[in-house]
């Protein structure tokens, strides 16, 4: 399999450059040549696989040529031997023709995990032949930092670097970062929001004097190919376990950065049939007023009881947007020359197929505490704020004849401070990740929202 540039179709470069890089050098995303298809009647015969095995049919077309089908295999069994589930996800049945689909069950408790210790593993396997210094760069909004450091805090020649916006995330999600104390971590809080962050490290990887160095900077954000095609595995784990019950196949999936629905739209792609996905959003609502609006615009940020969702840029729509383009890299360039100063839209052509498949709704704060209370209420069941966005939204846009799993992204003990706001906090079980993490050591370094400290600090730290 071969990869190209969303902004430069004729650049050709194999899966470990790939898992290797980040950002492509014209600023694009790396997204694979040719997507691989399945036909039904193939993604039937997945039916009676494992997690494990079905995760090695789905993404091998992605790496083959320069894995082995066995080493694939077994780098799959390496990454998801730590999850709390044996199935790496669960469904849960919330009433009828409604499920939640469970992503949470990894080391620090949100979906991040699942993706992130598959790269982890892969890189684990490639860089034993990298003449360089390894580094991971990553910018984050709560759960994505947290993973990576779980990821690859055990691997000491990989030095982690996570900025996350100062004061912005919940007291866990910073703890989880925080609480390292692995050597080669480096917990850097930085006095912006995380879209702040996010540019800081997009600039640091076209950067000549980060990418000149002695160390190679490796993506651990969903811009990230390796995380996209990834997330599209439990879309299809869904369809199999559920085939027999669905009326019509839909997704709601809370979103912020457009990875995870990004990856739904790749499962469809790939032959999964999916007939629509919600997306949802919280207050910073730049997703919802695309699909709904086709304006892609960026906004001010708010802070919500969502933190992982507190964005105005959202990195992988570049990946739809090409797609929506034919994957005509010169549109696509052309197109995203004058975004973030200017609104974009989806080609008119592509805009009704676009809103056949994605519909999309934002919810307040008031409206997150209130779905969380219903459902504990009628359900017995605790949402994160996160999940409630997208159990809200697909109350608010389902029909009766369409089935639908909403994925829970992770665990309600993250966000105390929500929760206990509507359901009595004895109730909360707390994972054992989480009962002993206040009285851990922290291990951070606040810096100020500017390109040249973090870039010296960085440079100045790796080991």
């Amino acid at each position: 399999m071969q990869y190209i540039s969303t902004r430069n179709s004729s650049l050709k470069i194999p899966f470990s450059e790939v898992l290797l890089g980040n950002l492509c050098p014209d600023g694009g995303l790396y997204m694979p040549e040719i997507i691989p298809n399945f036909t039904l009647e193939e993604i039937n015969n997945f039916e009676n696989l494992t997690y494990q095995e079905l995760t090695t049919k789905v993404l091998y077309p992605f790496v083959s040529g320069e894995l082995s089908l066995k080493e694939f295999k077994d780098i799959v069994g390496q990454a998801y031997q730590i999850f709390e589930s044996e199935e790496v996800v669960n469904l849960i049945t919330l009433e009828k023709q409604r499920w939640i689909l469970e992503l949470f069950h990894g080391p620090t408790l949100a979906f991040k995990d699942i993706a992130m210790q598959l790269l982890a593993a892969l890189l684990e396997h490639f860089v034993q032949k990298e003449a360089k210094k390894v580094a991971v760069l990553g910018a984050t909004s709560g759960d994505t930092g947290s993973a990576a450091i779980a990821a690859f805090s055990r691997y000491k020649e990989v030095d982690v670097f996570i900025l996350y916006p100062h004061q912005r995330v919940t007291e866990v999600q910073r703890l989880q970062m925080t609480t390292s104390q692995a050597k080669n971590v480096h917990a850097l809080a930085v006095r912006t929001d995380f879209d702040g962050c996010q540019a800081i490290v997009k600039e640091l990887f076209l950067d000549k004097s980060i990418s000149s160095n002695q160390t190679r900077f490796i993506a651990a954000n969903s811009i990230n190919w390796t995380r996209c095609m990834t997330q599209s595995v439990y879309y299809f784990w869904t369809y199999l376990r559920l085939k027999q019950q669905l009326k019509e196949l839909t997704f709601s999936v809370p979103s912020g950065n457009f990875g995870n629905a990004y990856a739904g739209w790749l499962a469809k792609e790939m032959g999964l049939p999916i007939k629509k996905i919600f997306v949802a959003t919280n207050k910073n609502d730049v997703l919802h007023r695309l699909f709904s609006k086709n304006s892609y615009k960026q906004g001010e940020v708010s802070q919500t009881l969502a933190p992982s969702m507190d964005i105005s840029v959202a990195s992988n729509f570049e990946r739809l947007l090409f797609n929506l383009c034919n994957n005509n890299s010169h549109l696509l360039k052309a197109t995203m020359s004058v975004f973030p100063q200017n609104a974009i839209s989806v080609p008119k052509e592509s805009w009704e197929d676009l809103r056949n498949f994605f519909s999309s709704f934002s919810s307040s704060d008031e409206e997150i505490l209130k779905e969380i209370e219903i459902t504990f209420k009628n359900h017995n069941y605790i949402l994160d704020p996160h999940t409630a966005t997208g159990v809200n939204t697909s109350r608010k846009l389902s029909t009766s004849d369409q089935s639908v799993i909403t994925m829970a992204t992770a665990h309600p003990a993250k966000f105390m401070k929500a929760i206990k706001q509507v359901v009595p906090e004895k109730l909360v079980s707390i994972p054992n990740q989480l009962a002993s993490i206040k009285d851990k050591k922290e291990d951070f370094v606040v810096l100020p929202d500017n390109i040249d400290k973090v870039r010296e600090y960085i440079l100045s730290s790796v080991s």
